[in-house]
């Protein structure tokens, strides 16, 4: 198999209900294996033979599939083909690629049309393949909790919109009323924001507990980004919302294997393309999501670079929204001043030479001119911290 497993790699937690899994091959021999491995877990187990069959089970399907694992090479319909129409089915399953060749190309079109997480070549190991599916299925559990985060706040934001129309009814006839009213709105608003606060931190830990290396990246890149904009004299709702898009930049690399993340050498071709979906990810994962800001989009956009040579859409110049620009600065900031699996930390001054040595290229020359002013106060005043990465 090529996705190899840390030996530290310890079995997920006992999962809270009944998951149901689909597998497709044309060869009975894969079928069976796979009803063996699976039949001590407490899943439902379906099986199909070809393309077709196995998108009429999902159609017919009373519960969502949580994961769904499919050969590459069938008769009439490919794996890419069939991931392609059932991602459209049940979007938020799991989707394990089975091929017989390591082929990159392929297994690319598998990620970017069939939007595939993983991948095993023929054959594979019994043991392996069963730590990945629990894995994955633990991950899809964390995802259906954060959906029940996201419903809580957008159910708060209607009871808001609710009483905000009442005040206003209430606002035409007394004065003390609306004064009462307007405490309650305050209160309603400060547990709303409470309850904001409390997903984004959670949203935060998932990549954390993913990838030990990079603990308190969000946060730093969080406290650069703002002290950048604090400096650009940008606003409080610019600086609210550049600090909730920096906490969350990397939450879309739930969806990249852990053995990618944590790599102690330089990432092959394939492992960098999985790597750049974490951009788009991120985006489906937090456009359903009511904030009061376009977080979702800043965060699609936080690896592009001023010269169209950044990812994932190659945008250019202005195209690419101010607080993104902040935020990328910031993200190469913390990275190169940190230590990493694959290189020892290179310090805050090697990175600001990065920064400025491709500033007005792929840099925003008034972020990075901001950046630098920073970097001069923090040096000066021991009290603003030994970096520009410390309070």
């Amino acid at each position: 198999m090529v996705i190899g497993i840390r030996k530290d790699f310890k079995l997920p937690q006992r999962l809270s209900y009944q998951h149901s899994i689909l597998i497709v091959d044309d060869e009975d021999s894969i079928l069976n294996a796979f009803k063996r491995i699976l039949a001590d877990e407490d899943y439902e187990v379906r099986v199909a033979n070809n393309g077709l069959d196995g998108l009429n089970i999902l159609r017919s399907a009373k519960k969502p599939f949580s994961l769904i694992i499919s050969d590459q090479r069938m008769p009439e319909m490919n794996g890419v083909q069939f991931f392609a129409q059932a991602k459209e089915i049940f979007p938020d399953a799991v989707r394990i690629l089975l091929t017989g060749y390591a082929d990159s190309d392929s297994i690319i079109e598998a990620i970017n049309k069939g939007g595939v997480h993983l991948y095993f070549t023929k054959p594979w190991h019994e043991e392996e393949i069963l730590l990945h599916i629990k894995q994955s299925l633990s991950k899809v559990e964390i995802l259906a909790e954060n959906r029940r985060l996201m419903e809580m706040i957008q159910n708060k934001n209607k009871e808001l919109m609710a009483l905000n129309k009442k005040l206003e009814k209430k606002a035409e006839e007394k004065t003390n009323d609306l004064l009462i009213q307007t405490e309650k709105l305050k209160e309603s608003y400060k547990k709303s924001q409470i309850i904001l606060d409390g997903i984004v931190r959670t949203l935060s830990k998932i990549i954390e507990t993913r990838d030990p290396y990079t603990s308190g990246h969000e946060d730093q890149v969080a406290k650069i980004a703002c002290k950048i904009a604090k400096e650009m004299k940008l606003s409080e709702d610019q600086l609210s919302f550049i600090h909730i898009a920096a906490t969350l930049h990397d939450i879309g690399k739930i969806s990249v294997p852990s053995e990618i993340l944590t790599k102690p050498s330089v990432l092959s071709k394939l492992e960098m393309e999985i790597i750049k979906t974490h951009c788009k990810v991120a985006n489906d994962v937090l456009k359903s999501i009511e904030f009061p800001y376009p977080v979702a989009e800043i965060i699609y956009q936080h690896h592009e670079r001023m010269d169209g040579s950044g990812y994932p859409r190659g945008l250019k110049g202005d195209e690419i929204a101010l607080e993104a620009r902040i935020i990328g600065v910031a993200d190469v900031i913390d990275a190169m001043a940190s230590y990493r699996p694959y290189r020892p930390a290179l310090g805050v001054d090697a990175a600001i030479q990065e920064i400025v040595k491709f500033k007005g290229i792929t840099y925003d020359p008034v972020v990075v001119d901001a950046c630098l002013k920073v970097y001069k106060k923090t040096s000066a005043n021991p009290k603003d911290g030994k970096s520009l990465s410390i309070n």
